[in-house]
């Protein structure tokens, strides 16, 4: 596990859409859980927000970290993206599923300067 080391903190901001850009927070009443794991390790955990299928992991070291979503539903059960977290960005994590058939479409990455 890494530490704060003086610099500037990053945050990972993962989110579940359709394939429309709709937010998705629940699949037959359940929330979608997203971890973020580092070094192997779940270091933390949430369910995605109701309204927006959202979850904020804030104020993170640089470092590498796996963000992963969760749903007994969705295909596959558990999706998983890698992420070269750089000191002061913010890293959007974009889950896309197929809304009938409740499969993973694709992930996309976007990455902000948070000083720019």
């Amino acid at each position: 596990m890494q530490f704060f080391s003086g610099n500037a903190l990053s945050d990972i901001i993962a989110v579940i859409r359709n394939e429309q850009g709709v937010g998705i927070s629940s699949v037959d009443g359940e929330l979608i859980i997203v971890l973020l794991a580092t070094e192997g390790t779940v270091i933390d955990q949430q369910p995605v927000m109701m309204r927006s299928g959202i979850a904020i992991f804030g104020n993170l070291p640089f470092g590498s970290y796996t963000v992963l979503a969760r749903h007994s539903s969705l295909d596959p059960t558990e999706a998983r993206q890698d992420v070269a977290l750089q000191d002061n960005v913010m890293v959007g994590v974009k889950f896309i599923y197929t809304e009938s058939e409740r499969r993973l479409l694709r992930i996309e990455l976007q990455e902000e300067r948070l000083d720019a």
